[in-house]
């Protein structure tokens, strides 16, 4: 059986370190001479793998500074509805929260037209900050009709428990399908001290009503994204020309 390259071999000892966090991102790595005379091989079999890295965009260069850890980009695919705790294990991401408030109370006007709640209805309000591999990356703010749903943010502790699985398993409901929309932002002095970004950093504000299987709208969300940590992916196909 052919031996895979020696450079794709370095390549890949360095990626293994980099998605474990044992190298973090923003750290400088070596020189390709450096690297080379490390590991005893050629400048070209480290230029080689130095290239390989930011090929998969797992390095970047800065001019003048050297090759660094580059944030490890999140992909969110925008075809299915998942919630961040199953679309991060998908990814084999660590994932965590911290609470910032829950509470029921009233909705404010946009929420209780988009779930078509009456003047007296209520919801059960999660904010929280999402973590993947220890960085925080989105803040989300989750409102869920309250008439059905009693007592839900007592069920469970939602710095560690998916939403999506106590709602199915407690109250049948199975989120089927949504709308969702994205719009790009600029990070204002509480989304920047939170996400620990720059304020007027690049994050992308999305919104989703999520519905039942009877298209019944239950919850709607309100979240802001770093901007330097997601790929928003989805597949598009032609439609046949219709005569």
């Amino acid at each position: 059986m052919r031996r895979a390259p020696l450079y794709l071999k370095i390549a890949s000892d360095f990626e293994a370190g980099i998605r474990s966090g044992e190298l973090k991102a923003g750290q400088r790595i070596e020189s390709e001479r450096t690297l080379a005379e490390r590991l005893g091989v050629s400048r070209m079999t480290a230029r080689q793998a130095l290239r390989q890295l930011s090929a998969k965009g797992l390095t970047e260069t800065r001019t003048g500074n050297g090759t660094f850890i580059a944030n490890l980009r999140i992909e969110q695919r925008l075809e299915t509805l998942t919630g961040f705790t199953e679309e991060m294990a998908r990814q084999g991401r660590r994932v965590s929260s911290v609470v910032i408030s829950s509470g029921t109370s009233a909705p404010d006007e946009t929420c209780r037209l988009a779930l078509r709640l009456g003047r007296a209805g209520r919801v059960h309000r999660l904010v929280r900050v999402r973590f993947a591999d220890g960085i925080p990356v989105a803040i989300e703010n989750t409102e869920i009709d309250a008439e059905r749903t009693p007592g839900l943010l007592e069920l469970a502790d939602f710095s560690q428990a998916s939403l999506y699985e106590v709602l199915r398993s407690r109250f049948g409901l199975i989120p089927s399908r949504a709308e969702q929309s994205l719009a790009a932002a600029s990070a204002d002095v509480h989304a920047a001290q939170t996400l620990r970004i720059d304020p007027g950093a690049a994050v992308l504000q999305l919104t989703r009503l999520a519905r039942d299987e009877d298209g019944r709208a239950f919850e709607f969300v309100r979240s802001v994204y770093r901007g330097d940590f997601f790929v928003m992916k989805v597949n598009l196909s032609i439609e046949a020309m219709r005569p």
